[in-house]
């Protein structure tokens, strides 16, 4: 069964530069050379780093305990798993949002032109280490593997 795993960011290590963010849409689209700021970028991405008051933060699928994404969704795209591990499966998912409003993580996001929710699932789908810690130019970001 594959693990858990998602990044992990050490807040004080992190340069909110968003090459962990255009790293993470570069693998799932095959694009190169996006900027932070790129409205790809903006959508497409399933990590996101938010910044208060001047401490960044990390808004990624944590795979909590009772999962209040998966009971939500009417199409059975969220799946959970003996290990803790929560998938969402892109091709099922018809972008409704219920499961956006009911993750209290901002881990879920909806991707308009994709047309569906996408969540970061540590990269595991691409058969690779997840981009976004390659990417990180100060090594603040790690991966949890449960």
């Amino acid at each position: 069964m594959v693990p858990a795993r998602w990044p992990t960011l050490d807040p004080a290590r992190c340069v909110p530069c968003g090459l962990c963010e255009v790293a993470c849409v570069e693998a799932r689209t095959g694009r190169t050379g996006l900027v932070p700021d790129a409205p790809i970028v903006l959508e497409q991405r399933r990590l996101r780093i938010r910044v208060h008051s001047g401490l960044a933060s990390l808004d990624v699928c944590v795979h909590c305990a009772d999962h209040p994404c998966i009971p939500v969704c009417p199409h059975r795209a969220l799946l959970a798993f003996p290990n803790g591990r929560v998938d969402l499966i892109e091709p099922r998912c018809t972008g409704c949002g219920h499961c956006i409003a009911a993750c209290g993580y901002g881990a879920i996001r909806r991707a308009t032109s994709l047309d569906i929710a996408v969540k970061c699932d540590g990269c595991a789908p691409l058969d690779r280490a997840p981009a976004c810690i390659e990417a990180c130019p100060s090594g603040a970001l790690s991966l949890v593997v449960r």
